[in-house]
């Protein structure tokens, strides 16, 4: 269905849904037309990605405007440097968008890039030429655009039609697909996202909905978001080798029923702001809603706000949610490690559908497990934790914890047991670094610039 220009002022701010052309890009596309007329978007010809041939992010005659909705396959490539033209919600709908290994995306106010149902995204970056979408501003602060937002068909616990956080008109997700592709994003970086559409209505970083079981999601940073880092709201994906920094709000938060594993994730929060690592919930409405959020999370490591924090702590379980921690760290957070806030959470513990094993808790707040339940107080649900069964422990790990140079590669007693979460990687070492291998969270694709 072809969509017409229309304009919806939302808290002062103007989003403009117009299917404009770029320049020079006389067939609507969302790129500038192609010089080589083979048809795969890529103006040099080669498509190769290769971090020689592409733009310079500062070249102002490198930059590509894009103000229109993408409903045609477009391939945007290193070349050029794209720019999400103020006040614009760029949306992909009915088509694939291909992005080339190296390219750059800058966002302006009031712009977000969202993925719809019906397409997908193929950000396929690598380790010397990753994806960046970042902001356009000359000193970059977290807020300046919107973010990326997919939008998939998977089973989510608030229906087949649910209704997409901070937008104002929201787009819709969820559905009986359990395997739907929402796309793949790989070695691609998102920083300094998350503008408020109004107060307290913010977008992420990076917000999966509903994706299913065939999107690709590895080597992926999001940096300095103004609300959460990465949230999923339903969905089965797989995902591993993430990296969440300087999320003023929640790091990763996980509800709507999302049913996927999380392997190799370095969480490290900025030491001033920053909420939970990890916020687990099922549903605030009914937490009873089913399908269950029930995550796993293997060889993490969450490196919180320390004394200088406020509301840093490390996971937080609610809502009647399931959730298993396997080989992790938290380590510096300003307060708890582990909170379980209520008694419909409590009873999903103790009924199994909560497993913390083999796992470090170092140098938290002063009360580092807190419960808000009625059937423990928080030296049960110490004990339920720190049970001998579980093997944690509470030994340093040897982490650096200096906010915008971290260091995640252990120096203390990791060994531990492993992973034994079904789903998992199998590994014999604690945290998202192997202190035998190579420390993965020192990459060049990684930006630490608080």
């Amino acid at each position: 269905m072809k969509r017409l220009p229309w304009i919806l002022v939302a808290s002062g701010l103007s989003f403009s849904f117009a299917l404009l052309g770029c320049n020079g890009d006389d067939d609507n596309d969302g790129v500038g037309d192609e010089t080589t007329g083979d048809g795969d978007g890529d103006p040099t010809g080669d498509g190769d990605g290769d971090p020689g041939d592409c733009a310079d992010p500062n070249d102002t005659d490198a930059i590509v405007p894009i103000s229109g909705n993408i409903t045609t396959d477009t391939t945007w490539t290193c070349d050029n440097v794209y720019l999400l033209t103020p006040d614009t919600l760029v949306t992909v709908d009915g088509a694939v968008l291909t992005i080339e290994a190296g390219t750059m995306i800058k966002g302006t106010l009031g712009t977000a890039l969202i993925v719809e149902k019906n397409a997908r995204i193929e950000a396929n970056g690598s380790a010397d030429a990753p994806i960046v979408f970042t902001s356009n501003e000359a000193s970059p602060a977290p807020g300046d655009w919107g973010g990326l937002v997919l939008l998939g068909e998977a089973d989510s616990n608030c229906g087949d039609a649910c209704q997409a956080e901070g937008f104002p008109i929201p787009p819709t997700y969820g559905g009986a697909d359990d395997s739907h592709n929402c796309g793949t994003l790989a070695y691609v970086r998102v920083e300094y996202a998350g503008f408020a559409i109004s107060e307290g209505n913010e977008l992420n970083g990076i917000t999966f909905y509903a994706c299913g079981s065939q999107t690709t999601v590895h080597h992926v940073q999001s940096h300095m978001g103004l609300d959460d880092g990465i949230e999923m709201f339903g969905g089965t994906f797989d995902a591993d080798h993430l990296v969440v920094t300087g999320a003023n709000d929640d790091s990763l938060d996980v509800d709507q029923g999302f049913r996927g594993t999380l392997q190799h994730v370095f969480i490290h929060q900025n030491s001033g702001i920053g909420d939970n690592c990890y916020e687990i919930s099922n549903q605030g409405v009914d937490f009873t809603a089913t399908p269950l959020t029930s995550p796993i999370f293997c060889n993490n490591t969450c490196i919180g706000s320390g004394a200088s924090g406020d509301k840093s702590k490390g996971l937080t379980v609610k809502e009647g949610t399931e959730g298993q921690w396997y080989a992790s760290i938290v380590s510096n957070a300003t307060n708890e490690a582990a909170l379980l806030a209520d008694e419909p959470t409590y009873a999903v513990a103790n009924g199994g559908g909560i497993a913390i094993q083999n796992s470090i808790f170092f140098g938290n707040g002063a009360t580092p497990f807190v419960s808000g339940a009625d059937s423990f107080d928080n030296a049960g649900w110490e004990a339920w934790v720190m049970d001998a069964a579980n093997a944690n422990l509470t030994s340093d790990p040897g982490l650096g914890n200096s906010w915008g140079s971290p260091n995640a590669m252990p120096s203390g007693d990791v060994a531990g047991n492993g992973t034994v979460g079904a789903g998992c990687e199998a590994t014999n070492y604690i945290g998202a670094v192997d202190p035998a291998g190579e420390d993965w969270t020192q990459a060049g694709w990684i930006n630490y610039t608080p």
